[in-house]
């Protein structure tokens, strides 16, 4: 039991170093986002052009928005998942890897809305924004497999039927990013409303999942004490 213990003990240090690890990147993920509010160059400076020069870079604060609020909400979705997780392994670590690489590549596609949303090339910058959003779930995708309850790295408690909801929403969630993407090539702006939309979704998914582990988290501090008590025998 003492060794089960430490064993455990072990695994959580891992996750915990995972986790400020990611909390990291994607930290400078979202401050990376920011460097593309730039101050506008006026030819002629009164106030007048000024708040004219603002208005007119309203698809880079529109990006900046998209970007910063999707990342938000993926960082409370990985706090939640992460804190399902007992121990890691290989496979864990390479999918948090892709997916923390996809989330500071949305800075590029992000710079590109900026720049171009508003402009003939608009549908060519939404697309390629959707390809990256796109990236970012299929890195989710691979990190649910690899948090698969038969793969034994799930703390103890934690319901089988909440990894397979949320493969399944991850999944859903995929294929609604690749016919937005398929919009975008269409109508820019209704591509990225469809984006834009998914905020709801997956907050509301967050806000539950992190709920619905207060409620299973006592009982499975409870398995776990059983689990390193000594027996009476």
């Amino acid at each position: 039991m003492v060794d089960a213990a430490a064993g455990s003990a072990a695994g959580r240090s891992e996750t915990a170093r995972l986790e400020a690890f990611s909390d990291a990147v994607i930290a400078i993920a979202m401050t990376i986002l920011a460097l593309e509010l730039r101050v506008p160059i006026l030819e002629a400076v009164t106030s007048k052009n000024l708040v004219s020069a603002i208005l007119d870079q309203w698809p880079s604060y529109f990006a900046f928005a998209l970007s910063f609020t999707t990342i938000l909400i993926m960082w409370i979705n990985h706090h939640a998942r992460l804190s399902l997780v007992d121990r890691i392994d290989g496979l864990l670590m390479f999918a948090n890897g892709f997916l923390m690489m996809a989330i500071v590549a949305l800075s590029y596609p992000t710079a590109l809305v900026g720049e171009y949303l508003n402009t003939p090339a608009g549908r060519a910058a939404a697309v390629t924004y959707g390809l990256a959003v796109l990236a970012t779930s299929a890195a989710w995708n691979i990190f649910m497999l690899a948090l698969r309850p038969e793969r034994g790295l799930l703390r103890p408690g934690v319901p089988p039927e909440v990894i397979a909801t949320t493969r399944r929403r991850v999944a859903i969630g995929f294929l609604i990013y690749l016919v937005a993407t398929g919009v975008a090539a269409v109508n820019a702006y209704l591509g990225l409303g469809i984006m834009t939309a998914m905020w709801v979704f997956w907050a509301t998914f967050a806000y539950r999942a992190l709920n619905r582990r207060e409620r299973w988290s006592a009982d499975a501090t409870s398995l776990e004490v059983e689990a390193t008590s000594p027996s009476d025998g």
